[in-house]
């Protein structure tokens, strides 16, 4: 494990599932896949190059999907009831 249990933990997890759910698209697994992949590589990429904008980056990255797909990477399509 690289985290340790402790009082408080469960915000961060909350905070990083939201982000991944939000940039994959509601409803969509292959959304969450990619999302969890894409926030898992800026988590990494943020604490070695830029360790104080660590949970920023995820807002970041969440902010620009939403900027130009409000609906997520990968929409899940909806029947439409007549």
């Amino acid at each position: 494990p690289k985290i340790s249990v402790q009082p408080g933990l469960s915000s961060e997890i909350i905070i990083l599932s939201f982000a991944i759910v939000v940039i994959g698209g509601l409803g969509s697994i292959e959304g969450a896949a990619v999302g969890a992949i894409l926030v898992g590589m800026a988590r990494a990429a943020s604490v070695h190059l830029l360790p104080q904008a660590e949970l920023f980056m995820i807002y970041l990255i969440m902010a620009a999907v939403l900027m130009f797909r409000p609906e997520g990477l990968f929409r899940r399509e909806v029947a439409r009831r007549i």
